[in-house]
């Protein structure tokens, strides 16, 4: 028995040295689960006289409104990245669509009538003694007030920067007849001005709204760029037709063997890894542009496109749909029951696990948000945005997933997806640093941060996580005894992507770039 065990670990041993450090090939790495394979070591810390050193950065390349919040992934000595690349093009039609709305201010909120009339009021009757230190302590007493937790989080500084306009805040009254013409199209400028003219808005009102409707329309490309490891190059960049669908289109591609899978405006596309020539392009039939990142497993590729759709890879033919699975924001994950695979998948109000030969429904748990589950041997976590149901962690068996713990915290509207380590998970988002045991949900250790969106990574017993809105880059050792900082360091990321580590070398999008640095300070 002992020199079974001992040949067992040696298997063991032989099978984990030997995995491929060169490549983080999909959403969240080799194993989709934020870890990286190999050996690398990073450095102890961060610090002035060892930063992390830029290797290179590549020419433009738009997110957000114009290409979305994707990520970047790394194979075969290759950095990808998928993009619907939006560009402004002139134009005799006018409207007045969400970027017009966010550039005179406006959030969406799901207050109370009653609340946004004490808000308004508020804010028009402002003491005019109250400035700089005391107004911004007045506001945020008001917040306090007023908001409950879980509107504080995503719109309190909102608010409290409506106070700091005071008058000259957009009024709620104003953005309502808006938002009941948002997205009309007119034919020209002056009916858009007829338009604005019979609504009764001040002249100062009136001309904001004229000047920030723009005399051009956005078109689109369906982009994959595919960039030299070393040198951020650009080995080729396929190029489609698309449509514009803003910054939702947000998917990461995925790699594997020599081809690439990316999720687009329109359609997921196979490319040549090689050379970028298409293989074959399979429409997209739920929403187009989805934030979903395809998986590829066993002679399939799986996306939730507002349902979960499974792909043939070498035809790109539909073999099944599950149109319980709800949303196209969250990306599946796989669980491996001896010869069974699920696919599981967070959706708008369930955690979902679904048979990957059939599609079929195998069971549903409470669940419901943007953020990919986690899996690691038989445990599962699922971020969600239900009430009390912040993270939650199951057992996996199979044909269920049976509930270990669930916690409630502050979070924001969009989740950052955990990592599970040694026994313990740790979630790195919602403005939070928390370490929990993942058996008994006994919290090891929890502290306020200053990350929000995006996913974190662990490579060489260190999680390194973005901080400050992606200003910043963080590493924290992956210890449940305690929390240690071992410093960060400025690099100035695209907040809402997520990075890729190959050995010790970060990939990751600025916000009108690629970057690849080096934490090991090589020059």
């Amino acid at each position: 028995m002992k020199n079974t065990l001992i040949f067992v670990g040696l298997l063991t041993l032989i099978s984990s040295t030997n995995l491929p450090a060169a490549d983080w090939p999909q959403w969240r790495g080799p194993t989709r689960n934020g870890i990286a394979n190999g050996s690398a070591k990073l450095p102890e810390n961060f610090s002035k006289e060892n930063p992390p050193a830029k290797i290179w950065q590549s020419s433009e390349v738009p997110s957000d409104h114009y290409g979305g919040h994707g990520s970047v992934v790394v194979s075969k000595g290759k950095a990808l990245l998928s993009v619907v690349w939006h560009r402004d093009v002139p134009t005799d039609t006018r409207t007045i669509d969400g970027n017009v709305m966010g550039a005179l201010g406006y959030r969406g909120t799901k207050f109370s009538d009653e609340l946004i009339a004490k808000m308004e009021d508020a804010r028009l009757n402002l003491n005019p003694r109250l400035r700089g230190g005391k107004l911004d302590e007045w506001a945020e007493n008001w917040v306090n007030e007023h908001l409950d937790e879980k509107q504080r989080i995503p719109l309190g500084s909102w608010v409290i920067s409506r106070f700091k306009k005071g008058k000259t805040a957009f009024s709620m009254a104003d953005f309502k007849k808006l938002e009941a013409i948002r997205n009309k199209t007119f034919d020209n400028q002056a009916a858009l001005e007829t338009w604005v003219n019979s609504q009764g808005f001040d002249e100062t009102t009136a001309q904001r709204i004229l000047d920030a409707v723009p005399d051009t329309k956005k078109t689109a490309q369906d982009v994959i760029l595919c960039l030299d490891e070393k040198t951020g190059e650009t080995l080729w960049k396929f190029e489609a037709d698309g449509k514009p669908t803003g910054r939702g289109s947000s998917s990461t591609p995925a790699a594997a063997g020599n081809r690439v899978y990316a999720a687009l405006s329109t359609a997921l596309y196979c490319v040549n890894l090689d050379d970028g020539k298409q293989i074959w392009k399979a429409p997209l039939t739920g929403r187009g542009g989805p934030a979903s990142s395809p998986l590829v497993l066993d002679g399939r590729v799986y996306l939730q496109q507002n349902f979960l759709t499974a792909f043939d890879t070498e035809s790109g033919k539909v073999l099944w749909t599950n149109k319980e699975v709800s949303g196209s924001n969250p990306s599946p994950a796989s669980w491996q029951s001896g010869e069974q695979t699920v696919i599981i998948c967070n959706t708008s109000k369930n955690v979902i696990g679904v048979d990957a030969a059939s599609g079929k429904t195998l069971w549903k748990q409470p669940g419901g948000g943007d953020a990919s589950p986690t899996i690691a041997e038989d445990y599962l976590l699922v971020p969600s945005r239900l009430d009390g149901r912040s993270l939650a962690a199951f057992k996996l068996s199979p044909g269920s997933a049976t509930e270990l713990w669930v916690k409630d915290f502050r979070t924001l509207r969009y989740h950052s997806s955990p990592i599970i380590h040694k026994g313990h998970a740790y979630y790195l988002g919602s403005k939070r640093h928390l370490c929990i045991e993942i058996e008994s949900g006994k919290i090891a250790w929890e502290r306020d941060a200053s990350n929000t969106i995006s996913s974190p990574l662990l490579s060489d017993g260190k999680l390194i996580v973005y901080d400050k809105n992606g200003g910043m880059l963080t590493m924290i050792k992956a210890d449940p005894e305690d929390y240690t900082s071992l410093g960060s360091a400025k690099i100035g990321a695209l907040r809402c992507a997520s990075p890729a580590l190959v050995g010790t070398r970060l990939y990751f999008r600025t916000k009108d770039s690629i970057a690849c640095y080096d934490l090991g300070g090589e020059k």
